[in-house]
């Protein structure tokens, strides 16, 4: 991994470089700034690669709290290609990131919708709380984007 200091602010820490779980490793590629007049906030972004070298996705640890991180993006987001699906990756992912969420947060909010039963079924495995069932606010993109209800779960990496 090669890191460079723009890359981060508002005083992050940088990520430890050996992020893995059981065959898949996260490399690390940016830290976003966020977009404070939204509610959105900086957050760390990393591939998901399996043993063979193989990009299956992606996962984001968002550092902040506002409304759409506790409502509905949650802190951490995660996105496994079609053909990489129901093999675990994106469990693996979320257990290779904890150390760097332990850098920042004791507990994090991770949320998914009611009918993403593969989300639901990983954040269940990753041993996280349910917390509630909400409404996804209309002003938020995930309302737009046609997410209207939002399961919420506290995970203690």
């Amino acid at each position: 991994m090669l890191f460079r200091p723009e890359q981060f602010m508002e005083g992050l820490p940088v990520p430890p470089e050996a992020l893995s779980f059981g065959e898949v490793t996260l490399r690390f590629v940016s830290v976003e700034p966020g977009e404070p007049s939204r509610g959105f906030v900086p957050y760390y972004h990393f591939r998901i690669v399996a043993a063979d070298g193989t990009d299956v996705g992606h996962i984001n640890y968002r550092v902040g709290d506002t409304e759409h991180v506790r409502v509905c993006a949650g802190h951490i987001g995660f996105e496994v290609a079609e053909p990489f699906r129901r093999q675990g990756n994106a469990l693996k992912a979320c257990r290779a990131i904890a150390p760097c969420v332990r850098l920042i947060h004791r507990s994090v909010i991770i949320t998914c919708d009611p009918d993403n039963l593969a989300s639901k079924r990983t954040i269940e495995r990753l041993g996280a709380d349910f917390m509630d069932e909400v409404a996804v606010p209309p002003q938020d993109p995930h309302y737009q984007r046609g997410s209207r209800r939002k399961l919420r779960y506290n995970w203690t990496p």
